[in-house]
């Protein structure tokens, strides 16, 4: 538990870095979780609107409205200055659909900043080596075969595979300009002989590739992907 909220506490000072540079004004934080970020965001001078699909009450935070983000957002093109997603869209049936949406809302020269987990380290590709799954994804590889919809629903539904992002967003005018990773946990530093080989082989990629990036020590250790993007003006 402790473990968790340390991790989520760097994922959310990460993401209020990657904004501390923008002027204030409206921001969507999807999903919101337990309101944390929109808090620390309203400290700091940001109008922000908070949103999730199982709202939590408010308390001393912004008030928080019901929001699914596998449907169509219900705001005007160019609504927001800024939109903050952790750990958002994992969760999603059509995550490609909702970072669109996403792109639509964002002001030109607005700012989008989203967190997911990092399906591309070297302890996810040995889960995925030794038993079909990606780190995280354990409960969707252990259903049924046969399994149909009625039971609980799986938390992390579809893969966050890093270059779709960057692709999609770039189709819906959002230019990626940061990739990086929240944290490194420290027994993630024990897969570095594994990780050397991989690192070794990104650097034939072109420099500035998305294939270096998936290579750097830091996205083969790291725990949660977070990347910054600014619309085309």
């Amino acid at each position: 538990m402790l473990r968790r909220t340390k991790n989520k506490v760097r994922r959310r000072r990460a993401a209020l870095a990657l904004l501390a540079d923008r002027p204030r004004g409206r921001v969507l934080d999807a999903p919101c979780g337990d309101g944390a970020l929109s808090r620390d965001l309203h400290a700091d001078g940001w109008r922000v609107c908070a949103a999730d699909i199982e709202p939590m009450a408010a308390g001393d935070g912004p008030p928080v409205v019901r929001l699914d983000l596998d449907e169509p957002l219900p705001f005007a093109d160019g609504a927001f200055d800024a939109v903050v997603s952790l750990e958002g869209i994992e969760h999603l049936l059509a995550p490609a659909r909702c970072l669109a949406e996403f792109c639509r809302i964002l002001r030109p020269g607005g700012r989008l900043v989203l967190t997911t987990p990092n399906v591309n380290n070297v302890q996810s590709r040995w889960h995925y080596l030794m038993g079909g799954r990606f780190s995280g994804f354990r409960p969707l590889a252990r259903q049924a075969l046969a399994a149909r919809g009625g039971g609980e629903a799986i938390k992390h539904a579809t893969l966050p595979y890093l270059p779709t992002i960057v692709y999609v967003l770039g189709r819906h005018g959002v230019v990626v300009e940061h990739v990086d990773v929240t944290m490194v946990r420290t027994r993630q530093w024990l897969a570095l002989p594994l990780a050397l080989p991989i690192w070794l082989a990104s650097r034939r990629a072109p420099a500035g590739s998305l294939a270096r990036t998936l290579g750097s020590f830091m996205l083969l250790l790291g725990r949660n992907v977070i990347v910054q993007g600014t619309k085309a003006t």
